[in-house]
């Protein structure tokens, strides 16, 4: 088959780019197309498929992840202008900047893999949330009205909508009137891990940003006085270092070797996203071993099993997170069984059911293959 594979932008490497890693696994001669990328990101995608590689005219203007931000309202002009002709399949790798949107020919099949519907349009929590607010929402709302149109038009391009979560099927549902498949993103499950009993510190492993809620990890730390080590980096790192107490250590942007050695010595990771799409991170943590403490929200109710992987917390505060940690030091968590339960996200199995699902159109009935 000619196929093409259209991901939002290539900015920074995340879960959706790890999504977008598989799919060129399984079609490795695949022309990709995506609004924005970095050069650096650029030669990586160059290594990871044979064809083309396609990006809009707005990546001339070198914008930096938060600055693309301001132009996701006429990226969509991009994608309504590609001409995917050519292709037998389409699959769209969408989030925020829409790449669902695109326009096929009547006989070319479309997958769109939805990452989630765009934060900044709808009621999940988002970095742009301000705009929502007195005379900010007044000014915008007629404009974001036209853009929820966009968005519930573009959605009903593609044949098939993929969830990366039952928490997104339900967004699209609410929001496109569309029914969809999930298909759980790719986690890399280490082949072996070295399981160390002496536990010296929790974790946060996240993009340092407001809404991954890593100043709440901060905050209870400070309090009871627990080491913390931080990997990631964001546009909120100088504050998060400014409230950070002696007991919290900042890594930054670890190897994928490095961050397994920072896993073995882990106790537990702290989780604290608001209305997490997916969240691959925890997942991660649980294949190497690592049990979670997490906020009760989105995607992570179906990934950690309260009292058996992990800890939930329901409200998203300074004192709720402190009685989770204090209850999970209470608990016996096995290395082992965290371990186990993450076998159904393994990027093999992403990759057959993703295979399964093209190979069986239109023909199949379940909701999560």
């Amino acid at each position: 088959m000619n196929v093409a594979v259209i991901h939002d932008h290539f900015l920074h490497i995340g879960g959706a780019e790890k999504v977008l890693f598989a799919l060129l696994n399984i079609f490795p001669t695949a022309d990709v197309y995506t609004a924005l990328i970095t050069q650096t990101n650029a030669e990586i995608i160059k290594q990871k498929t044979s064809g083309k590689i396609f990006v809009s005219w707005f990546n001339k203007i070198n914008l930096t992840e938060t600055t693309a931000n301001l132009f996701k309202p006429f990226i969509n002009t991009y994608w309504e202008s590609l001409d995917l002709t050519q292709y037998d399949l389409v699959i769209s790798s969408s989030h925020s900047f829409s790449a669902k949107s695109v326009i096929t020919h009547p006989n070319t099949l479309h997958i769109s893999y939805i990452h989630t519907s765009p934060r900044y349009l709808y009621t999940e929590y988002n970095e742009t949330r301000g705009i929502n607010k007195g005379i900010l929402k007044t000014l915008f709302s007629p404009f974001k009205t036209w853009l929820r149109m966009q968005d519930f038009l573009g959605a009903q391009r593609p044949d098939v909508l993929i969830a990366n979560s039952k928490a997104v099927q339900t967004r699209i549902r609410k929001y496109y009137r569309r029914e969809s498949k999930v298909i759980y993103p790719p986690i890399s499950i280490p082949k072996q891990v070295n399981f160390k009993k002496e536990k010296k510190y929790y974790l946060c492993v996240s993009r340092l940003v407001k809404q991954k809620g890593t100043e709440l990890a901060i905050k209870a730390a400070n309090k009871l006085k627990f080491p913390l080590v931080i990997v990631g980096e964001g546009n909120k790192k100088n504050y998060l270092h400014s409230i950070s107490g002696k007991t919290i250590t900042f890594k930054g942007f670890v190897s994928e070797t490095e961050l397994t050695n920072i896993y073995a010595h882990a106790k537990a990771l702290i989780y604290c996203s608001i209305d997490e799409d997916f969240g691959m991170v925890p997942v991660e943590a649980l294949a190497h071993g690592v049990p979670v403490v997490a906020y009760n929200s989105g995607g992570v109710q179906e990934t950690v099993i309260h009292g058996q992987t992990g800890i939930l917390f329901d409200k998203f505060t300074t004192e709720a997170l402190e009685k989770a940690i204090i209850e999970f030091e209470r608990r016996d968590f096995t290395s082992k069984n965290c371990r186990k339960l993450t076998e159904r996200f393994s990027e093999a199995m992403f990759k057959l059911k993703f295979k399964f699902l093209i190979a069986h159109f239109p023909k199949y009935s379940s909701d999560t293959i």
